[in-house]
């Protein structure tokens, strides 16, 4: 009977009481490899895990077979729990906010790897992810949504498509009080494309609150600002502020039904898929497991990307989270791991990544591993956007170490609220006295 072995987001967690010690030897310009070692790496698709054997193979000849790949599905997925038959993976593809609440279960990282690492890893998603001089995590890879707008669309429907100041806008709708006036305009002249009237200007998410952060972010609202689980800063004017931005949203009429009516909050879900792949909107976020290049080839049009416009001033932020490869605490052939993990994190190896997936690698400004995009322009711009992004803040309670604060903010019901907003039913201000008593009685349940 084989073992069952209990993965939890993205990577193993393994009951036991003693973890594999790092017998990571150094020699020359790589790690030893065990005689007889096996390593398995856990990926999320097939295409990126069989290029990424094939490249330690490469060079690697005579370890040929020492790797071999798993595909143990969406890596990073918030309380995904898969069980697995068999061998875990030594080698780990995970999100960064996994890392902190499993990791008792990780393999401290080499000096030479940390060496290395600290010349191109992005901060603050390294630091962040682990514990002062404890490195266990290397971030890789962005995951996140940056800002698009479909360009053959917009031409199509007379909009000036200019960019002068190469900023990743069009010049004529970099803001989006020129978005919302756009949204009144076609209230009284509906345009049409592709035989289809245009009903939604910018397809805004309220109930899946992760990809609608955006919005709250109009009057420079960051949550946990001073990394703080007991303080989101829910109660501040900027926090305010991004209410009020929904708000005029809703009275601009950015998103209507086909009759004209608004669209009510309850309808403002998960749309940026069809957006892309459907045209059903000129602007719209696009996230980094989408498929940018096949949505183009198949329906002939250019999708841009950019950061996001700005609001009164103040440019909008989506969350950005990355992942990144850990090393199984209990692995038999550390040295072997640590070597595909070098591997993973050279110019090749970042290159494989980038050729064999959606991925865009989270590396600092001329780091000496960073790849090309000469065949997907899509990933370079995408890849300047997330700058502006903000990080997804990875703290956990400071009486509950295995609860995140992030849960809070997921598990409020604050998407009720933002609806509430939308609809008119609430006013911002009303909305933020929920929100913030919502979020209090959270943390005095959870933080015990």
């Amino acid at each position: 009977m084989k073992k069952t072995w209990v993965i939890i987001p993205c990577f193993l967690l393994i009951v036991g009481n003693l973890m594999a010690q790092s017998k990571a030897v150094w020699r020359g310009n790589q790690y030893q490899i065990e005689k007889g070692a096996k390593i398995r790496l856990g990926v999320d698709n097939d295409k990126l895990g069989e290029a990424l054997v094939n490249l330690w193979n490469t060079v690697h000849p005579e370890a040929k077979g020492v790797v071999e790949y798993m595909n143990f599905g969406a890596a990073g997925g918030a309380d995904q729990i898969t069980a697995l038959q068999g061998e875990a993976p030594d080698v780990a593809l995970v999100i960064d906010g996994e890392v902190g609440r499993n990791f008792q279960s990780l393999l401290q990282l080499d000096k030479v790897i940390t060496d290395g690492a600290a010349k191109f890893a992005q901060e603050p998603f390294y630091s962040g992810a682990n514990a002062g001089a404890v490195i266990k995590y290397v971030p890789i890879a962005y995951d996140g949504m940056a800002f698009a707008w479909n360009k053959t669309m917009m031409e199509a429907l007379k909009l000036d498509t200019s960019d002068k100041n190469k900023d990743g806008l069009p010049d004529a709708f970099d803001t989006w009080e020129e978005i919302f006036d756009l949204a009144k305009k076609w209230q009284t002249s509906r345009p049409t494309y592709k035989g289809k009237p245009v009903t939604i200007v910018y397809p805004m998410c309220l109930d899946e609150v992760w990809s609608g952060y955006s919005n709250l972010t109009a009057g420079k609202f960051r949550i946990f600002p001073d990394k703080k689980a007991e303080n989101p800063s829910f109660e501040t004017p900027e926090f305010l502020a991004g209410l009020e931005f929904i708000k005029a949203a809703a009275d601009a009429m950015i998103s209507v039904e086909a009759n004209g009516v608004k669209t009510p909050g309850a309808s403002m879900v998960w749309r940026w898929d069809d957006a892309l792949n459907n045209e059903t909107a000129p602007f719209f976020l696009v996230g980094t497991w989408m498929d940018v290049n096949g949505a183009e080839t198949k329906g002939g049009y250019d999708i841009k990307f950019g950061p996001m416009p700005t609001w009164k001033g103040n440019r909008l932020s989506p969350f950005v989270k990355t992942k990144g490869f850990v090393i199984n605490g209990f692995t038999k052939y550390p040295s072997a791991a640590h070597e595909l993990y070098r591997l993973l994190y050279t110019k090749e190896g970042l290159q494989t990544l980038v050729n064999n997936s959606a991925y865009i690698p989270a590396l600092k400004k001329g780091a000496p591993n960073t790849p090309n995009y000469r065949n997907d322009p899509n990933k370079a711009e995408m890849s300047v956007a997330f700058a502006f992004n903000y990080p997804e803040p990875t703290l956990t309670l400071p009486k509950n170490p295995a609860k995140k604060a992030m849960d809070g903010y997921y598990g409020i019901g604050l998407n009720l609220e933002l609806r509430a907003v939308w609809d008119g039913e609430k006013t911002p201000a009303q909305a933020q006295a929920t929100i913030v008593d919502l979020y209090k009685k959270w943390y005095a349940e959870n933080n015990k």
